[in-house]
């Protein structure tokens, strides 16, 4: 009886670290992403992290830290790295209000290549 009490079904998200309003966040979550890994792409991703202006130009470097994780690691550690950083970034662009969710391209969030 109690599990169809309202408040019951209204759960919000419970990533307690997803919640990130600040670009720079964002930025820092990237670079955790790809913390351990020595490489010359590494740096080159490294500068142009320092240049995204938007979640939109993050969204595009993705694929970048897709292949530089999984040419280190495995694609396995790649997906769960990119994924946490999808969560967070949909989290940002919903959140914030100087941006608005269909910044991010809509449908799958697939990794562009």
């Amino acid at each position: 009886m109690f599990f169809k009490l309202p408040w019951f079904g209204q759960k919000k998200p419970s990533y307690h670290d997803t919640e990130v309003l600040e670009l720079d966040f964002l930025v820092d979550e990237f670079e955790d992403a790809m913390a351990d890994i020595k490489d010359p792409v590494r740096t080159r991703l490294h500068a142009a992290l320092i240049g995204c202006q938007s979640p939109k130009d993050l969204w595009f470097l993705r694929g970048k830290l897709f292949n530089l994780i999984s040419k280190h690691h495995c694609e396995g550690v790649a997906h769960n790295r990119v994924a946490r950083l999808d969560q967070k970034l949909r989290f940002f662009v919903e959140h914030h209000p100087d941006h608005a969710p269909d910044e991010l391209p809509s449908g799958p969030m697939a990794l562009l290549q």
